[in-house]
Order: C-alpha cells, then structure tokens, then sequence
C-alpha cells in the first residue's frame, strides 16, 4: 500500500499524539507515499515533518465570501482526493459526518476508522472497524494501534517531531537574544484555551517566583485564546522583572522553536505541553477537567487534586467554579517539578 493518507481533524494537543503513525508508515513501508489532512491552522506545523508528502489543509467556511464559493472550494477538495487514488485512508479520530464524508468519498481500497461509535453506515464507509483493547489507555498507543492492525508497525512509538534551523531563527528573533543568551529558561503556559482548565493567576505567580528564586529565566507564552489570563499574570508582576520575559504570539513555528531551546515546560492540560513533549522537553501538566489518563504526559508528570467530578471533559464549560483546579496547590506543583529536574 504506497499511497497513504491519515484524516486527522482536531486541535494540536491531539495533532502532535499522532505523529508516531508517520513513522509506523516509513518503517513498516519506506516506500510509501503519505499525505495528511489537517485543519488549516496547523497545515503549516505538519509541513514541517519530512515524513509527510503532501499537507492537505481542510477547508472552512469561515476562509470564504460566500456560502457558494465555499461549497465550490469543498467539491475541488473532495474531487483531489478521489484522484489521488489513495491505497489506504485512516479515520484517525472517526468522531462526526465531515471525515466519515472525506474517508468515504476518497474511494480508497482499505479505508480505516474506529469501531467504537459504530453507526450502520459506518459498515459501509469503513472496510476496516477496529476497537481498542481496553488496556490501551493512552491516545498516542490508540493510534499505533489503529494503523497497527493493518500492518503498519514502528519501535518508536513516542510522538516526535522536527525541528530545523528556521524554527530556531524565528525564536531567536522573537526573544532577541542569541542561544547562549537565551541560558536554559523554563517556559510557563498559564492559559489553556479553556477558561475552566486554568490554574489560578495568583497561583501561577506565586510559582513563577519560586522559579526565579532558583536562579532560572522563565518565559510565559500564550497564544490568542490566552489573552485573559495572560495579561491578568503580567499585570501581577508590574513592572518588567528581570528574567521573566512575555511573548504573546500565534506562530507554532516559533513556538516549537521557543520549546526547543528550552529546558522544559510547566502548564496548564494543553496541546503546546504535549508538543514539548515530542521535542524531547519534560514537562509538569495541571489537570483539573482533562482526561488524564489518556493524555497524561509520556515525557514528565503531572499533578491534579483528584476532585471526585474529574475529570469532565465533555461537560467542563458547564461547571460553575472549577475547584478540581484552584486546590491544587504550589508547593505540590513545584516539588513535582524538582522532581523532574527542572529546577536544577
């Protein structure tokens, strides 16, 4: 099977936990084609990765003028992929009708998905339904296992990704400073993207502190959905500390960059903490409503409060005041952290 193409239609966090299914596809089948559709803000990302041929963004209806020229745009796109005439389509989520849509109408010989919402029409747009075993409790195995099945294997089940000279160039203009300036800072994500998934501001700059009283630089990131919590934690410090930089920015380009020069991570459950992850960074992770178990750390630990409601996922725009976050406590966090040796 020489042309492969993996559907894979959710935000970074989850993105970065399927990469290990490009090298399952290299090692098992070095002569394989393999192509990968992506929501748009993350076509540039997967680029990136030599493994891929070809990035297919998705198309939206919000990157249009009309409704018309979107449903255009979309029957090109479905078009494209009939013609490529793919060996083998992997469903890597199969979770609603728009990538049912996409595996089906791709017209390819196997077409791979996920057994566990099984609708009768899944009988006919998948050839291949598989279930995981229940000992498979980590996202990144679920997805080995999915392109397992039909033969595709690899030693290296991690999430990997790369970085070249570019990643570092852009980093370095953002920081202004050279990588023996830049003296292994640690870097804090206080915003998640989700306001019920955050840790308190005053606990993330009484952390901080602590940070700096070891000795260590600290870079605070966050991206356009942590704009709140962000400027609230800059507003705590005042005036500009020394050794606590600000970078409020939206180019993952950079920001695998900004990872990569660092020693680590500590944040908020959030897709730039697994992308440390994949870049060799070990990192702490808050939980509160996020599934722990499947998205817990492969390269760190985590810590959470164990509130009997969490975690819930499906239901954390709901909650009225998310205690599961807000007792967690620093010294937890920090001895957590010592623990890992990111403070050292």
């Amino acid at each position: 099977m020489k042309k492969v193409l993996f559907v894979g239609l959710r935000a970074l966090g989850d993105m970065v936990l399927t990469l290990p299914v490009l090298h399952a596809v290299r090692d098992s089948c070095p002569e394989s084609q393999t192509d990968f559709i992506v929501e748009s803000s993350l076509a540039d990302l997967f680029r990136e990765e030599p493994l891929v041929r070809r990035v297919i963004p998705l198309p939206r209806s919000n990157a249009f003028s009309s409704r018309t020229e979107y449903f255009r745009a979309y029957a090109d796109f479905l078009l494209s992929l009939r013609r490529e005439r793919y060996d083998i389509v992997f469903d890597l989520f199969s979770r609603g009708p728009r990538s049912r849509t996409i595996v089906w109408f791709s017209g390819a010989t196997r077409r791979v998905g996920i057994a566990d919402h099984t609708t009768w029409l899944d009988r006919w747009i998948y050839t291949d339904r598989v279930r995981f075993p229940n000992v498979l409790t980590q996202m990144y195995d679920q997805i080995l296992h999915l392109t397992g099945r039909v033969g595709y294997l690899t030693d290296f089940p991690q999430p990997r990704m790369a970085v070249d000279e570019e990643n570092i160039r852009k980093a370095l203009a953002l920081t202004g400073k050279s990588e023996d300036e830049n003296n292994g800072y640690l870097v804090v994500f206080p915003g998640s993207g989700q306001k019920n998934k955050n840790w308190p501001v005053e606990n993330w700059e009484k952390l901080i502190r602590s940070i700096r009283k070891a000795g260590i630089p600290v870079v605070v990131l966050g991206g356009p959905q942590d704009r709140e919590p962000f400027e609230n934690l800059k507003r705590s410090f005042g005036k500009e500390e020394d050794g606590v930089r600000w970078f409020l920015q939206s180019d993952l380009s950079v920001l695998k960059g900004i990872l990569s020069l660092s020693r680590g991570a500590v944040g908020n459950d959030s897709g730039p903490l697994h992308m440390a992850q994949a870049l060799g960074k070990k990192v702490v992770v808050l939980f509160g409503p996020g599934d722990h178990v499947s998205y817990r750390p492969f390269l760190g630990s985590f810590v959470r409060s164990g509130l009997f409601c969490s975690p819930c996922q499906s239901f954390v725009s709901w909650c009225p005041d998310n205690q599961c976050m807000k007792i967690i406590p620093v010294e937890k966090v920090l001895e957590t952290m010592a623990q890992e040796g990111l403070l050292a």
